[in-house]
């Protein structure tokens, strides 16, 4: 009976081989070769190659994610030692159905890139031959067959000049390629529907838009409803998604059975299943928290802030600091600095709520408001150099004790202190405007925190308030001095005017700055003779009103065009989302860094590392390109790089190596940090 049935599967068998074998000569032969940018490469250079396939009328081969059936095309390489190839690149599938199952292909010819790497040893003369073979999965309307096709491609090591036959082929391959779109996107799930916001362009009326997970194995997406917006959203059936983490997406534009006119690849962040989710926004939350009281407390060493820090120590010290005084004190500066946090943290997520595109510091891209900087700064340093004092102002920030002195002076603190963009705050509010609004308000709140940390130590801690000195003539000697940083403040303050609104604007706010600083000295003489100083309050109210009216469009189209002109010609390109993604679609490395003029972390990295002869050296010996997204004033592309990448305010530094994915810096930058990143 074994005997028998053993019979019966032999011939079964043979009977199988031959099936095949028939099978296989009627499919149309495929059609392969090897596309070189440069038939002699160059020593110690990388060239771009195409792997040309050609399955015949009718026939389709698989994209690297195939769907729900089929595989992908597979190459095996043989090459000589020291050369390396890279990783297959795909340009947009088409989406269509077989045999009931959905799939995602290459209809037609299509070319699939590469790159080859030259050693540095390789000799100028030499013969040099890759082979390899092609594993592939040919498919009609009506059958499939595995195909595997050997290929080879000789080479000579030389001068890297162009063939321009294959070149133009591989350019108009590149062209094909999806358009990479900078920053990570979100996907969020609601009711069996997947949402993602991006910046896209409206499709045509007649074109279909597609989306397609680009990680093998990950099943769902597709047809996608457009809904215009800024930035624009994405809505498509759940399906079978089940993806969380990082994912790569193309995204494709398309008429009815046709080949994709348009397409985008975008970085995305799946949220899926809940419980997930919750854990990852709980942890988000306490990171993002841990965060801000870090940059918050890094807030007092800057300039503009550690003056007012040290001036209320003094006012402590000269009163005699004791536990009730002090604790009352602490207590105020926390209130006043978290509220203004809250406030403007508030702020930031209801406009984003309403479609606008805010980040943190978002009003020091008004005029108006760098104005009103400009005269509490000003109004500051006069009093620090002893113009005028001010215990006996209603409003005091510095003079007066208990809960209101302590509430007026941390509210100014954190309101001057948005310029300033210190180590754990780019994350920590970047998340903030991810997390539901309560969390992103608890993070805000956290900065403030962190901002008061200091005075609290002293309101709170015994010991810290035994170690203040005792009162003396060093007092008004070390005010003198802390007015210098406040006044170069101011002097910034007027320079970022005058990069707003031009001339115009800065002469209007250093006017009204002046006017106030005479109007305290004024104040100041009323006090040594002993008269009251409310009339000069009240005229510095009035004073402050004028800031509504500097001129803020004036001179900015001017000065932009200047500022272009200027970053042109330090060799900076100016961003913007096409620019990046040509150079991308190139290979070219870029060094990408999104600043303003009020950003005083920004200008310090752009001083001390990004224009030094190292770093330059570095990006020139690389053949980068530095990029500037400028910030200073409201630029709705700027400000979707930032969410993108998880910011909610400058800088941010990316560096886009010739392939692969991109890499955010951290936010203090030094020369041999940044080569580390070049050098890869």
């Amino acid at each position: 009976m074994k005997r028998l049935l053993l019979g019966w599967l032999v011939i079964l068998i043979a009977a199988a081989v031959p099936a095949c074998a028939l099978a296989q000569a009627d499919t149309p032969h495929i059609h392969l070769r090897i596309l070189a940018a440069s038939a002699d490469p160059a020593p110690r250079s990388a060239i771009d190659l195409g792997i040309e396939i050609d399955p015949g009328s009718g026939w389709h081969v698989y994209w690297q994610n195939p769907g729900e059936t089929g595989y992908p095309p597979r190459f095996s390489w043989i090459l000589p030692t020291g050369f390396a190839i890279g990783p297959v690149t795909h340009p947009a599938p088409q989406r269509i159905m077989a045999a009931g199952t959905v799939a995602n292909v290459h209809v037609g010819p299509v070319v699939l890139l590469t790159r080859l790497t030259v050693p540095p040893r390789a000799a100028v003369g030499s013969k040099v031959l890759l082979t390899g073979s092609a594993d592939l999965l040919v498919c009609s309307d009506s059958m499939c067959v595995p195909q595997t096709v050997a290929f080879d491609r000789a080479l000579t090591i030389g001068s890297g000049a162009p063939d321009m036959a294959d070149a133009a082929a591989l350019q108009r391959a590149w062209r094909r390629l999806p358009e990479e779109l900078p920053g990570i996107v979100g996907l969020t799930r609601d009711t069996g529907r997947i949402r993602m916001s991006a910046n896209l362009p409206a499709p045509a009326s007649n074109e279909k838009v597609t989306v397609f997970p680009v990680n093998a194995g990950t099943g769902g997406l597709g047809d996608a409803r457009y809904v215009a917006g800024d930035p624009a959203t994405l809505e498509m059936p759940q399906g079978t998604f089940n993806q969380a983490g990082r994912i790569d997406l193309v995204v494709t534009y398309a008429k009815k059975d046709t080949a994709p006119s348009r397409a985008f690849l975008l970085h995305a962040q799946a949220f899926t299943a809940p419980a997930s989710v919750r854990k990852g926004s709980a942890w988000l939350a306490l990171v993002a928290v841990g965060g801000a009281l870090l940059g918050g407390l890094l807030l007092n060493l800057m300039p503009c802030v550690f003056p007012i820090l040290s001036l209320k120590a003094i006012t402590l010290i000269r009163a005699g600091a004791d536990r009730r005084e002090a604790r009352s004190e602490a207590v105020g500066y926390l209130v006043g600095a978290v509220g203004v946090m809250v406030l403007l943290g508030g702020a930031v997520l209801l406009l984003r709520a309403g479609g606008t595109a805010a980040g943190w510091a978002f009003q020091l891209q008004d005029a108006r408001v760098v104005s009103v900087l400009l005269v509490l700064v000003m109004a500051i340093a006069t009093n620090l150099a002893g113009l005028f004092e001010l215990p006996s102002l209603p409003v005091a920030f510095t003079g007066r004790s208990g809960l209101v002195g302590g509430i007026g002076t941390g509210a100014l603190a954190a309101f001057i202190a948005t310029p300033c963009t210190g180590p754990f705050m780019a994350g920590a509010l970047g998340a903030a405007l991810v997390l539901p609004p309560a969390v992103g308000l608890l993070v805000f709140a956290a900065l403030g925190t962190g901002l008061a940390v200091p005075f609290l130590l002293i309101g709170f801690y015994e010991p810290a308030r035994r170690l203040l000195p005792r009162p003396g003539m060093w007092m008004v000697t070390l005010r003198h001095l802390l007015s210098l940083p406040m006044f170069a403040t101011a002097l910034g303050l007027a320079w970022l005017l005058g990069q707003q609104t031009g001339v115009s604007g800065m002469t209007a706010g250093l006017g009204i700055a002046l006017l106030a600083g005479v109007t305290l000295w004024w104040a100041g003489l009323r006090q040594r003779v002993g008269k009251a100083a409310l009339p000069a309050v009240a005229l510095v109210a009035a004073i402050l009103c004028l800031c509504l009216w500097v001129p803020v469009g004036a001179g900015t189209a001017k000065n932009a065009g200047l500022h272009s002109a200027a970053a042109s010609a330090n060799g900076v390109i100016p961003y913007s989302a096409k620019a990046l993604a040509d150079l991308r679609a190139r290979h070219r490395p870029v060094l990408l860094y999104a600043t303003a003029d009020w950003c005083l972390t920004c200008k310090v990295n752009e001083a001390s590392s990004l224009s030094s002869a190292a770093v330059q050296a570095n990006l020139a010996r690389v053949g980068a390109l530095l990029m500037e997204a400028d910030w200073t004033k409201s630029d709705p592309a700027v400000s979707r790089l930032l969410a993108q990448n998880g910011r909610a305010g400058v800088p941010l530094y990316i560096w886009y190596p010739p392939q692969g994915s991109p890499q955010i810096l951290p936010q203090i930058l030094t020369p041999a940090l940044i080569g580390e990143y070049v050098s890869g």
